[in-house]
C-alpha cells in the first residue's frame, strides 16, 4: 500500500519537452470524436475547435487542481 501511496505524494517528473505532446494529442482526440459524432459536415471544423478547447480546458483544470493538492494539502 505504501508503494501506491508514494505515487500520489511523490509523483514522477516528466521531462519538459513531453508536455507539448498533450496539445496535439488532445486535438487528434477531438478530431476523431467529432468526426464520428457530428451530424452536419459543414459545422465540423467549428465543432472540432470547440471540442479541442473543451478538452484542453479540462486538462488545465485538472493540472491546477493537482498542483493545489500536491502543494497545499500533502
Amino acid at each position: 500500500m505504501t508503494g501506491l501511496l508514494a505515487l500520489f505524494t511523490e509523483p514522477m517528473m516528466m521531462p519538459s519537452g513531453t508536455w507539448w505532446g498533450v496539445i496535439p494529442a488532445s486535438i487528434v482526440v477531438a478530431i476523431v470524436y467529432k468526426t464520428v459524432r457530428s451530424e452536419n459536415v459543414r459545422r465540423l471544423p467549428l465543432e472540432i475547435l470547440r471540442a479541442a478547447a473543451y478538452i484542453l480546458a479540462g486538462e488545465a483544470a485538472l493540472l491546477v487542481v493537482g498542483w493545489f493538492v500536491l502543494d497545499y494539502l500533502v
